[in-house]
């Protein structure tokens, strides 16, 4: 995560090689390239929205101009660019876990997002009121770059895992900043006559010792460039052993703590500081320093040598990975808890409401409960994610066995090829369509009023959002597909891991449905895949078609709704006041922008219109 204007303040004290020519087109042996994957993924994005506002493609919608698949081919296109300026690509790692160590620093870094989501949201509706100056709009174009897309990260290493480059691509037991500095310690080791390049934008990594040949290459001030013989690529590039040696230390850790303490000091003070041969004795130093030892060779070895070690572990998301790892070492992340946590993606949703989060909690539970019997653990699970313009916490629901039973069957019935796949339409948009109508159901659950069926086009067709309350609609889809996506990876892992222990807790009428949710499951598009617009759909089946079924979705939620109410009235004599979850009000009341074609069906289902701004 890194250390607060560390670059910026070792480049303006003359420590940094800037707009340093780093490779020429067609140029050879450069240096092997090992790459940071979550900052890899951030880099990409900005080529890819740099891309889009080039060509006029950004417009008023909320978010990103990039889309995931822009993403996708961003990153494998800049890996062969890389190729060509005489760098041989040699390992690109992801996180599988953060230390317990950064958790505190983590839920800052959440309550900061939370509070940019809601600034950003304020502008926003100022802007389309047009009342902004030109100021103001350049303030909101800023705030807008600050929100990623939540399954960056994910739908980059799914795009590298699907090219060329899928043999080098690692996802860590444990933080990938560590693996990046094991692995240029190895190819200093094994190519000492040529240079090895770490690219990231994280200063952590100029901190480690990663051997005498590696520089850090920062991928955000890479650029190409063309003079009279040919093009070439320059970058900011910090060499660590370089730097060490000019302040007679063996490594930067010591310089680096006093910059992390002393913000406002300059580089020149600090190093004046240092004593050489003498490190501070105190407990904090000692505590700093031991972040910076990346002593992971032996892990490593492991992924390298053993295939299906980097396979297992290339099957989960970071989150997921982390929490796996939890279970599996019976270690929470917070010391002397008994609960274990996961940071939940941050989904751009509409701040004034509750999380869209709520969606999907259901299947998420029984995702949980599968891990957490596989592991023979009876620790609870809590989710941290966005509430207004900070956090909160959810602490999983326990999920009997009967009952996971049921949630079994009920989701591998669901699921099933035949039976929910009606129309002639292509995978990516059956699988779509099954996902709404499972959020749809879901929204009956969570009290949340019904959309219209032409609000569940805009989700279905992946259209961009210029309305908040369309926001909320495409972040509950997101949250229900991310959910699924959670199951099928602790199945997934559960089954080939034979549930850790091999231990047989499962009855057997859940193992058949088991085995055949999992294999359904095996079957979900990725993430670029799935949020990919597409402008042909209407060419298989038509709008009124697909308005046709969503309607059928509603109106089935509808009678159920209708059902359970009739019978809570007959059990209830007094009737009990309805609250919105979403504004805490007593009664669901209908917005004014909802048309009088829908008063039949509000005055019937009080959840019957998604709320409006």
């Amino acid at each position: 995560m890194g250390i607060p204007g560390f670059f910026s303040r070792m480049t303006a004290a003359g420590y940094a090689d800037t707009t340093k020519e780093i490779g020429r087109r067609g140029g050879r042996g450069q240096a092997h390239a090992i790459i940071d994957g979550p900052a890899f993924a951030y880099h990409v994005l900005r080529i890819a929205e740099n891309r889009a506002n080039s060509h006029g493609l950004a417009g008023t919608w909320i978010g990103s101009a990039a889309s995931y698949a822009d993403c996708a081919l961003a990153a494998v296109r800049w890996l062969g660019e890389l190729e060509e300026f005489g760098f041989v690509v040699d390992t690109i790692f992801f996180d599988g876990a953060l230390p317990a160590s950064k958790r505190a620093t983590r839920i800052k870094r959440l309550t900061v997002l939370a509070a940019e989501l809601d600034l950003y949201r304020r502008r926003y509706e100022k802007l389309l009121l047009s009342r902004a100056g030109e100021g103001e709009l350049a303030e909101f174009r800023r705030s807008q770059k600050g929100l990623v897309p939540p399954f960056l990260v994910q739908a980059v290493q799914e795009a590298l895992l699907s090219s060329r480059f899928k043999d080098v691509v690692y996802s860590c037991p444990g933080e990938a900043d560590d693996f990046c500095v094991a692995a240029a310690r190895k190819a200093c080791t094994f190519h000492p006559d040529q240079h090895v390049a770490i690219f990231t934008n994280d200063s952590d990594l100029a901190v480690f010792d990663s051997g005498k040949q590696t520089r850090i290459v920062l991928l955000n001030t890479f650029e190409t460039c063309v003079d009279d013989a040919t093009e070439f690529a320059t970058a900011t590039v910090f060499w660590p052993s370089r730097i060490a040696a000019k302040i007679r230390c063996p490594d930067l850790i010591e310089l680096a703590f006093y910059l992390s303490q002393n913000p406002s000091d300059s580089v020149a003070k600090l190093v004046s500081w240092i004593e050489p041969g003498k490190l501070p004795r105190d407990r904090a130093f000692r505590k700093f320093s031991d972040l910076y030892q990346a002593a992971v060779e032996d892990k490593l070895a492991i992924l390298q040598r053993k295939e299906s070690e980097r396979q297992l572990l290339l099957g989960l998301d970071a989150r997921v990975a982390e929490l796996v790892d939890q279970v599996k070492t019976r270690t929470p992340l917070k010391n002397g808890s008994s609960e274990f946590d996961i940071f939940l993606p941050f989904l751009i949703d509409d701040s004034s409401k509750a999380s869209a989060w709520r969606i999907g909690s259901f299947v998420r539970d029984v995702a949980y409960q599968i891990l957490l019997d596989a592991g023979e653990c009876q620790n609870a699970v809590l989710e941290h994610k966005r509430a207004g313009n900070g956090i909160s916490t959810r602490k999983a629901t326990s999920v009997g066995d009967s009952k996971l039973q049921s949630e079994l069957h009920r989701l591998s019935k669901f699921f099933t090829i035949g039976s929910s796949w009606t129309l002639s339409c292509t995978a990516v948009e059956r699988w779509r369509f099954a996902i709404i109508k499972l959020m749809v159901g879901d929204f009956m659950r969570e009290e949340i009023w019904l959309p219209s069926p032409e609000e569940l086009m805009l989700v279905l067709r992946g259209y961009e959002c210029t309305y908040w309350t369309h926001v909320q609609l495409s972040a509950f889809f997101q949250s229900m597909i991310y959910s699924i996506r959670m199951l099928l990876q602790m199945m997934r892992y559960v089954d080939r891991t034979d549930g850790f222990d091999k231990n047989d807790r499962m009855p057997s009428k859940s193992k058949k449905s088991f085995k055949a949710l999992l294999e359904t499951l095996e079957g979900m598009p990725g993430i670029a895949e799935f949020f990919q617009p597409n402008p042909d759909m209407e060419k298989a089946v038509s709008k009124p078609e697909w308005t046709a079924q969503l309607d059928e979705c509603l109106q089935s939620v509808d009678k159920i709704w209708k059902s359970q109410q009739s019978k809570a009235d007959k059990k209830v004599k007094k009737p009990k006041k309805i609250y919105d979850k979403e504004t805490g009000a007593k009664k669901l009341k209908r917005m004014a922008t909802v048309d009088e074609q829908e008063k039949d069906r509000l005055a019937g289902n009080p959840f019957a219109a998604l709320a409006r701004e």
